[in-house]
């Protein structure tokens, strides 16, 4: 099937950085004119993309992230997380209903919290952090249904977009796997995508908790705009680019 063949060649491209026209089309069995309009197809839906004589490449400069199991991600970086962790929980305050999406960054928040906090409502869309958030006697937890993701550790599906839509967040902390001044922030899982964008638009404040190894990184699908955040919880390796991109944009740096 055509999108089938497309998302396949976009993997393709996003772990070679180059394909050629005459490979793919021995290699899916088809003639040379379909993926020229696979590619360029591809291209439209994709920045990243960029058409080449006899092929397709990631333009000059991505650098593209795939899915890494929670288990590995919670090993990586991890002061620096801890640290963007705290100062994420001082943004939240007695009363707050707060989004946590999923990610090893995210999940380390409820670790810091205030302890003058007495009612808290948590969403979450991560196993791993609706397993600390049943441990804390103020919480009251939120979690959608749906088909369990081992990697992401993420409840995922339909009725779990349902559930979602008719929330109101007070603020929403949001890891993610890619972030860039172009393509935005990029997500590398598509069965996770329409999630993400519910919890977000359905936040009043919107903070992205990402440390800077992510920065200057795309993935698989679009979530959001950067300037749609209204502050970034940064380390202090962030680079100069994103400073002077945000304050353009009028999004604080925590």
């Amino acid at each position: 099937m055509p999108l089938e063949r497309r998302k396949e060649i976009l993997d393709q491209i996003y772990k070679k950085g180059v394909v050629k026209t005459i490979d793919l089309a021995r290699h899916f069995d088809v003639n040379i004119a379909t993926i020229r309009r696979d590619l360029k197809i591809l291209a439209r839906e994709h920045p990243s993309i960029q058409i080449s004589y006899g092929g397709a490449s990631l333009r000059n400069g991505q650098t593209y992230q795939k899915e890494q199991p929670m288990t590995e991600k919670m090993t990586q970086n991890v002061h620096l997380k801890m640290r963007i962790a705290q100062k994420a929980a001082r943004l939240i305050e007695d009363g707050d209903i707060i989004a946590l999406n999923c990610g090893s960054t995210v999940s380390l928040i409820l670790d810091y919290l205030d302890p003058g906090i007495s009612k808290l409502t948590v969403i979450t869309l991560g196993f791993n952090i609706a397993e600390k958030a049943v441990r804390l006697p103020f919480v009251e937890l939120i979690m959608p249904g749906g088909t369990y993701r081992h990697a992401s550790q993420v409840f995922w599906g339909r009725n779990a977009e349902m559930f979602l839509e008719d929330l109101v967040i007070d603020k929403g902390f949001f890891g993610a796997v890619a972030v860039d001044r172009v393509h935005g922030w990029t997500h590398s899982v598509l069965s996770e995508v329409e999630m993400n964008r519910i919890m977000f638009k359905n936040s009043r404040k919107r903070f992205l908790v990402a440390d800077s190894s992510k920065y200057d990184k795309i993935s698989l699908s679009k979530v959001g705009d950067l300037d749609d955040f209204d502050a970034w919880v940064v380390d202090d390796n962030l680079p100069g680019q994103y400073l002077e991109y945000a304050e353009t944009n009028g999004i604080q740096i925590i």
